[in-house]
């Protein structure tokens, strides 16, 4: 992907941002706190960090596949599939490894949770939150998607469609939209929802380590890690070992990671009533 496809790629994301913005205030799920100065500018640069970060990644795998002598196994095309089940079966692939694996892996170890808290200390989530990502934990990410790719021999087209899909609904997921719980709960049988994900930002322990997927709620369900959606209407954000007044920059949200951490991991202990 040259500069000119990644710049209309981040054109669509900006554009899908600010059309969910609007839907955020006529239908907002929680009431945005006017105690949170600088959140918004901070989050806005995370964003412009991570897309411009996406795309350095991208592009030195790029140089590496035509310099490093190291083929892909194929595995999908020495299994004779067909291209569109080469393309779905990537899909469901990447988002494991990406959204699933990655995710969770960071959420077991300490040294990588230091840099995932930073996504996890916004005492709000909306729309800005969803790529309020740190860069080590953007190319841990990628390391997992780019591991997958190549090991499987996933076409183009099939990481270009989870690129966009991800994209996209990691900003519904994150959005401070109101759906209706039946409809959120049905949905959410299949495909990961605003609502599911909120309960993944809980400062609950046991909510903040479930639902990680990023756009099948398949991965979540097998390995028993799927938590009902609809305790999003009660889930209080944050991280208990983050002052949201100490990180209202974006050179303090990159800093995190080797801040001094106040008392306790970052998440309650017990499910709150």
């Amino acid at each position: 992907m040259n500069a000119v496809e990644y710049s209309k790629t981040v054109a669509v994301v900006l554009s899908t941002m600010a059309a969910i913005a609007l839907l955020e205030a006529a239908v907002p799920l929680f009431v945005r706190p006017k105690t949170l100065p600088g959140r918004l500018r901070a989050n806005l640069a995370m964003t412009i960090q991570t897309l411009a970060f996406a795309f350095v990644l991208t592009s030195a795998v790029a140089v590496a596949a035509l310099y490093l002598p190291v083929a892909s196994p194929g595995l999908m095309v020495a299994l004779g599939l067909p291209a569109l089940i080469q393309i779905i079966l990537g899909i469901v692939a990447i988002d494991f490894a990406f959204g699933y694996a990655a995710h969770r892996s960071m959420h077991a170890h300490p040294m990588l949770w230091k840099y995932h808290r930073v996504h996890h200390s916004d005492a709000f989530v909306d729309v800005t939150t969803t790529y309020r990502t740190h860069p080590v934990e953007s190319a841990w990410r990628h390391l997992w998607m780019f591991a997958t790719v190549w090991a499987l021999g996933v076409p183009a087209a099939g990481v270009v469609a989870f690129r966009l899909l991800s994209a996209v609904n990691g900003i519904l997921e994150h959005a401070n939209v109101r759906v209706p719980a039946a409809i959120d709960a049905r949905i959410a049988r299949l495909w990961v929802t605003p609502n599911m994900h909120k309960v993944h930002h809980s400062r609950v322990e046991t909510e903040t380590n479930s639902n990680y997927g990023n756009l099948f709620t398949l991965h979540d369900r097998l390995l028993g890690t799927f938590v009902a959606t609809d305790r999003a209407f009660a889930v209080e954000y944050g991280l208990d070992d983050v002052d949201p007044a100490e990180v209202r920059s974006f050179g303090a949200l990159i800093a995190m990671p080797w801040r001094k951490r106040r008392h306790g991991r970052g998440v309650a202990r017990e499910i709150m009533a």
